[in-house]
């Protein structure tokens, strides 16, 4: 794409999008993520920037909203535990020691890449993003120098993006708002015009800020396109994404044209919007409860204000001089009877009815009566699984969103960059690195893999306890492939497992030590049984020769 088509690009989808799309989105950053967005106030100096907003009189969806995004951040992606594991498609594969201990490595070096870099911080602000306005963008790249890893929440006030036939992101654009001393410092004496080093150097104008647009789209395949290898590097300019940074006013090229091997933008929505590429969100669908209560909390506080300090009523003439309500003041009266305060007949009681109400209802919105704990002391174990497999029903359809959308992508991305970095141990021959499946051990993804464990542990119960009447039910259940299945479910590390090798020498050892013992037993039992028969033989004898010595005294006798 040559600059020209970027810029008019870039204008088409602004113009676009401005009207009712960023007319919510402005009063979602009102109400819900102040000083996020600002949509409709360009930031040329410091001083444009709003820090006071008076006009917000209830706190509500505010802290919803970040308590929504804290849940899905520690549920979802917690930096205090793994929460992604990588297996073979293939079944084989994962029953062989070596190809999963490599694959462990793997995903133990990645997730510590991650907690390296500043992607914890970053995915909050997207998490925040995504639970108000309906829309996030991350993007992942790397530093060529450290082979560290960066990431950035673009707020949804700058990004806009092509969409597909399959509504996956292929072009992507962001409006950026830059100094002239912080394009120089960016991209250079070589890589800055002239006119932008000349502003940069004055003053007046090097503070002022300028529009770059930052444009990441796909290069086409008659391009002499190289198809990505993980274990090769590409020229920059031979990748399948290309990337250019335009000043927008003179459509010149800042600094030189770059490639990824990847798409390194992500934007996730909380639910599609029909008939848009844009989000909606929690927030979308509570906004007119949140400026009713916002309301109802202005009117009521105007309320109490005349409450606390009400008008004064009197008779024409009685006040000689001014009314003076200040502390100490003093009010010359003709007569004291007639000046009183004015009482309104505010109704409190209902204004806190619908404050309770409204607030309720936000609070739903946002999920907070399921992700919150209830006051009552600690829950138990049962309960906690409870809660979360109802928590994964309400947000199944946002989970499997967000794992299209942005996490199996951006775990994707990290394995290809650290492994063209060097950083990754090297794949061992016949393992097909490609053939891999993302498992995600956070305790939402886990509540929804619970179910088939517990399937699986209540079969067997259930046949073990009908066994005794049936015994050929035995014969059904395959229980090593059983209880493996259970462990990989509940993320129980294959390292902790043995081989099936290992399991079947044990067995082995076993069966031949049963058989030494039952054939020492046979042999044993054999020689009792020699030696009884031994025994009558000789009592038989010795009972035969006192018969014959008997027999033969009686003929004597005779």
């Amino acid at each position: 794409m040559n600059n020209e088509e970027i810029c008019q690009r870039f204008d088409h989808l602004e113009s676009e999008r401005r009207g009712s799309v960023e007319q919510i989105w402005d009063l979602i950053e009102r109400f819900i993520l102040p000083l996020r967005g600002d949509f409709y106030t360009t930031l040329n100096q410091e001083g444009e920037v709003d820090w006071h907003r008076r006009d917000i009189y209830d706190s509500t969806a505010i802290f919803a909203c970040q308590s929504l995004a804290a849940s899905l951040q520690g549920n979802l992606t917690s930096p205090a535990q793994k929460w992604f594991d990588l297996r073979y498609r293939e079944d084989e594969m994962n029953d062989d020691d070596a190809a999963m201990e490599w694959l462990e490595e793997c995903s133990d070096r990645i997730f510590n890449a991650l907690h390296d870099a500043n992607f914890d911080i970053e995915i909050a602000e997207g998490y925040l993003d995504l639970c108000g306005f309906g829309t996030s963008v991350l993007t992942e790249e790397i530093d060529e120098e450290t082979g560290g890893l960066i990431f950035s929440a673009i707020p949804v006030k700058e990004a806009f993006f092509e969409e597909d036939h399959n509504k996956q992101v292929t072009t992507l654009y962001r409006r950026i708002q830059w100094t002239p001393v912080q394009i120089l410092t960016k991209f250079g004496e070589e890589g800055t015009p002239s006119d932008i080093k000349e502003r940069a150097e004055n003053p007046s104008s090097a503070t002022t800020r300028e529009t770059v647009i930052f444009c990441i789209y796909p290069r086409s395949l008659e391009a002499g396109i190289e198809p990505p290898d993980p274990t090769k590097p590409i020229a920059p300019t031979k990748r399948p994404f290309g990337y250019k940074y335009i000043h927008k006013n003179s459509k010149q090229l800042l600094g030189e044209e770059g490639g990824y091997y990847e798409m390194p933008a992500f934007v996730s929505r909380w639910r599609k919007t029909s008939g848009s590429r844009w989000g909606h969100s929690p927030g979308t669908v509570a906004l007119s409860d949140i400026l009713t209560l916002n309301q109802i909390k202005e009117a009521t506080l105007e309320a109490a204000g005349k409450a606390i300090d009400p008008a004064n009523l009197t008779e024409e003439g009685n006040i000689v001089g001014d009314l003076d309500l200040d502390r100490g003041g003093l009010t010359v009266v003709s007569d004291l009877d007639g000046l009183r305060p004015y009482e309104s007949g505010t109704r409190f009681d209902v204004s806190n009815i619908e404050i309770a109400m409204l607030t309720e209802s936000i609070r739903k919105a946002f999920y907070q009566d399921q992700l919150e704990l209830k006051e009552s002391p600690a829950m138990t174990a049962t309960e906690v699984n409870v809660r979360y497999e109802l928590m994964q029903r309400l947000l199944g359809p946002t989970l499997g969103r967000l794992k299209t959308d942005l996490l199996d992508p951006l775990i994707k991305r990290t394995f290809n960059l650290l492994l063209r970095s060097g950083q990754l141990p090297e794949i061992p021959e016949g393992m097909p690195a490609a053939n891999m499946d993302i498992e995600y051990n956070g305790p939402l993804p886990r509540a929804q893999q619970a179910e088939t464990a517990m399937a699986i542990r209540i079969w067997l119960e259930e046949i073990a306890a009908l066994s005794e009447m049936y015994p050929q039910a035995r014969d059904l259940p395959d229980v090593d492939k059983a209880f493996r299945m259970m462990a990989q479910l509940r993320g129980v590390p294959s390292k902790v497992t043995r081989s099936e090798e290992e399991i079947q020498e044990d067995r082995d050892a076993r069966e031949a030590q049963m058989t030494q013992q039952a054939a020492t037993a046979t042999a044993a039992a054999e020689g009792e049984a020699m030696q009884s028969v031994g025994k009558g033989a000789q009592e038989l004898n010795a009972a035969d020769t006192l018969g014959a010595q008997q027999t033969l005294q009686k003929v004597a006798n005779q």
